[in-house]
């Protein structure tokens, strides 16, 4: 009998040790799972970027009530429609409560960039003016924000209820029966309007949560998930259109190679873009103080990138070329003089719309390359620091010497954005389907957004492994009682 009791007591001893062992594992797990995560802020932030982007393009499914779209496959890049979802996040695709997107604020951001300069001293005072300078600014960007959104959303529906051919919208017979004639009206040209606003301003309110607690620049991350979001279709229909045996089961070789050729060439313009996007040119500079040198590979350099003017110019003349055509929309296409000469004449792919284009991308990328490069604040941040050019008086003469570098670079960057603007005109100008010519616009925004984000990752994580490194080297003082002294030198 005390055998039994025994043999019983060991095997409760075995038990509960077994079960402390397993509580101790799961304690461990838990509280290493708690550390991990509150040490990993970097990690948190791409959670947050890649849930608010599924956030976004969730709202980009649901369509606004009553309304029908049809032929969406003919959306494109060449006109006002295919910039206005390409600036947008995607979400005209589909005529979503996001169909405006980012595209109001776009267009707000790039007149005020433009006011900014010399050229108009009360907003460009304003602009130097420090936080509270910014802080009107911003004031009146989102007050320009929200004009663009009920203009842009008035002549969009306006637009797309008579559209010319192809990609347009219409009504339910449901909703036209209920409202009656009155009721539409009000719905068309009141309801749809603040529908349209709203979803601006939620996209809007997106963008900015990615911008400060998350990592990337919001509204290019924003418009980076539109445009990766229309890939798919977009290599399916090429798929379809080089490869039509395939539904037959009988490949050809020369519809593989057809499409081969296709991807390659759009792989091409990804590795031209990449390289373009991370090249600089290198300035050397010394401070006074610090040894004068020689040797280049010792001296500091100021970094000015080869395309100072970025996305924005191109994008904004196809946005501004784009707009008679939006308006001509607008008229009946059997009696208007004004409609059949836009579309005879300011198309991209016309003689005359191409050349405007050409002007217009020209004056925008000189023009933002000197205002994005900030010669002005370069130079009076020099004189401050005591650094210099080796060769280069300070003050005016440095100020010159940049201006005339960013000038060059400029206008040779000119010619780059409008070989790539211009690739999808040239391809429907060969034949090619509008729906599978794809844009060079749309790949600098990818590779810009995607290098630009990348590097940020890279930055934050190099502050967060030095800001553990430094804990842990304080936790180890204070574990062994060592107390830091006060230096005197």
């Amino acid at each position: 009998m005390a055998k039994k009791r025994k043999l019983e007591k060991a095997v409760e001893d075995e038990r509960l040790e077994r079960k402390l062992a397993i509580d101790k594992f799961f304690t461990q797990k838990r509280n290493t799972w708690s550390e991990w995560w509150k040490n990993h802020d970097l990690f948190k932030k791409i959670l947050f970027t890649l849930f608010i982007v599924t956030l976004f393009l969730a709202a980009g499914t649901i369509t606004i009530p009553g309304v029908n779209l049809a032929n969406q496959n003919q959306l494109t890049q060449g006109d006002f429609f295919g910039i206005l979802n390409l600036v947008g996040g995607g979400g005209l695709r589909r005529f979503s409560i996001v169909a405006l997107g980012i595209g109001p604020f776009i267009s707000s951001s790039l007149v005020m960039m433009i006011l900014q300069t010399k050229a108009f001293p009360a907003i460009h005072r304003l602009s130097q003016s420090g936080p509270q300078g910014r802080i009107k600014i911003n004031f009146i960007t989102y007050g320009a924000t929200f004009v663009f959104s009920i203009v842009q959303s008035l002549l969009l529906i306006k637009a797309l209820v008579n559209p010319r051919q192809g990609f347009g919208i219409t009504f339910s017979p449901t909703i036209t029966a209920m409202l009656g004639a009155k009721g539409m009206f009000a719905y068309q040209y009141f309801i749809l309007p603040m529908i349209l606003t709203a979803g601006s301003f939620f996209t809007l309110f997106l963008s900015e949560q990615i911008t400060n607690k998350g990592v990337g620049n919001g509204t290019s991350i924003i418009i980076f998930a539109g445009i990766a979001s229309g890939l798919i279709p977009t290599f399916k229909h090429a798929f379809e259109y080089y490869m039509p045996s395939i539904k037959q089961n009988n490949v050809v070789l020369r519809e593989v190679i057809n499409y081969s050729v296709y991807i390659l060439a759009y792989l091409l313009t990804i590795f031209v873009v990449v390289i373009f996007t991370i090249a600089e040119r290198r300035i050397p500079i010394q401070q006074v103080g610090a040894g004068l040198s020689k040797n280049e590979k010792e001296l500091s350099f100021l970094p000015i990138k080869a395309n100072p003017a970025g996305i924005m110019s191109i994008i904004f003349a196809m946005m501004v070329l784009s707009v008679p055509t939006m308006i001509a929309n607008m008229f009946d296409p059997n009696t208007s003089y004004y409609y059949h000469w836009v579309y005879s004449n300011l198309q991209f792919t016309q003689p005359l719309g191409f050349f405007l284009f050409v002007i217009i991308t020209f004056g925008l990328t000189i023009l933002l390359g000197v205002q994005q490069s900030k010669i002005d604040k370069i130079s009076e941040d020099f004189a401050k620091n005591s650094t210099f050019i080796p060769g280069i008086r300070p003050g005016d003469q440095t100020e010159t010497y940049l201006l005339n570098i960013v000038l060059r670079l400029s206008f040779f960057s000119s010619g780059y954005l409008l070989i790539l603007g211009s690739l999808q005109f040239v391809q429907q100008m060969a034949g090619m389907p509008a729906s599978i010519a794809f844009g060079g616009t749309s790949i600098m925004i990818l590779v810009s957004t995607a290098y630009e984000t990348i590097q940020q990752i890279k930055a934050r994580y190099k502050s967060q492994e030095l800001a553990r490194k430094r804990r842990m080297i304080r936790e180890l003082k204070e574990m062994y009682g060592e107390e830091e002294e006060d230096l005197i030198w």
